[in-house]
């Protein structure tokens, strides 16, 4: 092991037990409030104990669900979306889309979304969850490498500088993400590594964490290191980085760190793989917070569930006596003489118990015949006592019946929602939150793709409404001012920004039911806003019924929108390119009537010629059949006069 390697092992061990003496009571409150939110642990453990003693219920009546699922359920509806725009003047529009678009298409291969909202519900139950950013080879036969989202399923597994403040910890100098690997899997990942003698009065401090039983901890750990360099700004304003040359003047000089994220995977004693460094300049763990709140240096973290324990654990204890006293009813006791169940004494004890047809006692002329006590009565008070625990527990949380669906006083639609949004606001800190997360998220994002695609290549990036298509990012090409890259991803700063709302099919159908509440509230416009309307639909042909009612607005008004639109730079830059695309088409298609045109000359020529050759044919079978003709009237002519020569005596006269 290398000096550098026992450098890096030392300060990970002190860094690793000064954020886990920090964030251990904050793990303890945390895994108490992931037992207490999934119904477990809602009794206190003597109380537990003793009715169990005396075999009285402990009943659990679990109210958490409900109103985690109203606090999920409102980060869920959010679909933040990550913007990117030039943060300088070497930024572009173009390439800012090309990074949104990678963005997109990140989040939709790694299902950024449910990445998102699973370290969010972690952050409503306990007070944190987190997620990562990491890059890998796109396939083993591939150099090129892409961006992945990953989530961290242990909210526990985490442990972040402690002097880092923000939500997200951005601001962390150092990270660990811990994770158990079981002892024959460990051997088999690493086969030269040694593992820890497992008996604790061997080990340190530091290294009784890092095994368990028959599991070995391993840690990534993470961290930053700065480089410093001198930059300085000449006269003109051209700001240049040291060292610089000698005699140069400049205007003012100062030094500046530049950051560097490092990575380690290690064991309590060794590295196991590293150092390697991360690119981008963030320590690419990301925490989603539920709601902090800072007395001086102390941090208190809490979720949903932290402070609404005490009025679940009464609604608890409230319904159980309750319907422990209506259970006790039909068991009431009988008032019976010793000489009344002299004899029968098992068949009365099991009077409560068993379901007897009949109950034998012997006549007692001193005693009226056995009856049972008055039971007991339920009790009005502890029932609303139960209703007064509840309604703490919207009141700690801050979530009332109309946001979880009840009915209420309000009658009117806008009343019914300004009381919902009341209950979006109470919990907004955690939606809040994961907004903060996700904008962080594409800053790591941003700051490693000019590192991780860094050369010329296709990408695929996807658009606003989800549609793919292929961009070639970091192209040289030849202009008149010479070699210019395309969609350069090395060059310019960008910003990045969260909007959230509805997905573009949201937008889309929102956009269809305004227009048609618009047409009920104004019939008469239909005419004119017709063709708008339905390509607006998501109906089949859609397209050719707005087509057709385009047709029956009268000309003027189409003639105005094409005004508007020729006014529009964007839509003369895209008739532009059409009017390109079109004179192209019809040159192409010139190129192929001339063809054509040629083509059917040639076949003319052919079959003219054909045909002359035909009938040459037909003139040349023509006087061969006239001689053939002539040739057979001879030959009869010959053939008739012969054999009048031939008789003997005749004479001519």
């Amino acid at each position: 092991m290398t000096d550098k390697n026992d450098a890096i092992i030392e300060a990970a061990r002190a860094r690793f037990k000064e954020a886990r003496d920090v964030e251990q009571v904050h793990i303890d409150r945390g895994v108490s409030d992931l037992i207490f939110a999934n119904g477990e642990g809602q009794w206190p453990e003597e109380e537990r104990r003793q009715r169990d003693l005396e075999g009285k219920p402990t009943l659990t009546f679990n109210r958490f669900p409900q109103f985690i699922r109203k606090v999920t359920g409102q980060i869920r509806n959010m679909n933040p979306a990550i913007k990117v725009s030039p943060a300088d003047d070497s930024g572009t529009e173009d390439v800012a889309e090309v990074y949104e678009g990678l963005i997109r298409e990140i989040e939709y291969r790694c299902d950024g979304t449910s990445i998102y909202e699973a370290a969010a519900e972690s952050a409503a139950q306990c007070g944190i969850g987190h997620f990562r950013i990491r890059s890998e080879y796109c396939d083993e036969y591939s150099f090129n490498q892409h961006i992945l989202l990953e989530r961290i399923f242990n909210p526990f597994a985490v442990f972040y500088d402690p002097r880092a403040k923000e939500p997200t910890r951005s601001d962390a100098e150092f990270a660990f993400v811990i994770e158990e690997i079981g002892k024959e899997r460990f051997k088999d990942e690493y086969p030269k590594a040694a593992i820890a003698d497992f008996t604790q009065d061997h080990l340190s401090q530091h290294q009784m964490y890092w095994t368990k039983a028959d599991n070995v901890v391993v840690a990534e750990y993470m961290w930053r290191e700065y480089d410093e360099m001198e930059i300085a700004i000449t006269p003109d304003g051209y700001v240049m980085k040291g060292p610089f040359p000698a005699g140069m003047e400049f205007s003012r000089k100062r030094t500046v760190k530049k950051p560097r994220v490092m990575w380690v995977k290690m064991t309590a004693t060794e590295i196991l793989e590293g150092p390697t460094r991360i690119p981008g300049k963030f320590i690419p763990v990301i925490a989603v917070t539920g709601e902090e709140i800072h007395i001086g240096e102390e941090v208190y973290r809490s979720g949903v569930v932290r402070f609404a324990k005490d009025a679940q654990i009464s609604y608890n204890v409230m319904r159980t006596t309750a319907i422990e006293t209506i259970l006790l009813q039909p068991r009431a006791p009988y008032l019976v003489t010793a000489k009344q169940v002299q004899g029968v004494e098992a068949m009365w004890g099991k009077a409560n118990t068993a379901n007897r047809p009949y109950l034998v006692y012997n006549p007692d002329e001193r005693a009226a015949r056995p009856q049972r006590e008055s039971p007991p009565l339920a009790s009005q008070g502890l029932m609303q006592e139960a209703q007064i625990a509840v309604e703490d527990m919207k009141a700690t949380i801050g979530i009332y019946d109309a946001s979880l669906g009840a009915r209420s006083n309000e009658t009117s639609g806008i009343a019914i929602q300004s009381r919902q949004r009341e209950a979006e606001v109470a919990t907004s800190v955690y939606s809040d939150n994961m907004v903060k997360a996700v904008a962080h998220a594409g800053r790591v994002i941003v700051a490693m793709i000019p590192e991780i695609y860094d050369a010329e290549r296709i990408v695929r990036v996807l658009n606003a409404d989800d549609k793919e298509k292929m961009i070639a990012i970091n192209t040289v090409v030849q202009s008149e001012e010479g070699p210019v890259t395309q969609n350069d991803m090395q060059s310019g700063a960008y910003s990045v920004r969260v909007s959230v709302g509805p997905t573009f099919a949201s937008k889309r159908a929102e956009a269809s039911d305004g227009m048609m509440s618009f047409l009920q509230a104004i019939p008469t416009a239909a005419p004119i806003i017709g063709d708008l309307v339905a390509g607006a639909q998501d109906w089949p042909d859609s397209d050719r019924i707005a087509a057709r009612l385009k047709k029956a607005i009268p000309a003027q008004l189409l003639e105005d929108d094409e005004q508007d639109e020729e006014q529009d730079p964007q839509v003369m830059q895209q008739k532009m390119m059409a009017q390109q695309q079109a004179a192209q088409e019809q040159q192409q298609q010139a190129q192929m009537a001339q063809m054509m045109q040629e083509s059917e000359v040639r076949k003319a020529v052919a079959e003219a010629e054909k045909a002359t050759a035909d009938a040459k044919r037909a003139q040349a079978d023509a006087r061969k059949a006239d001689t053939d003709a002539q040739l057979s009237a001879f030959e009869l002519n010959v053939a008739q006069r012969a054999p009048m020569l031939a008789m003997p005596g005749q004479r001519n006269f």
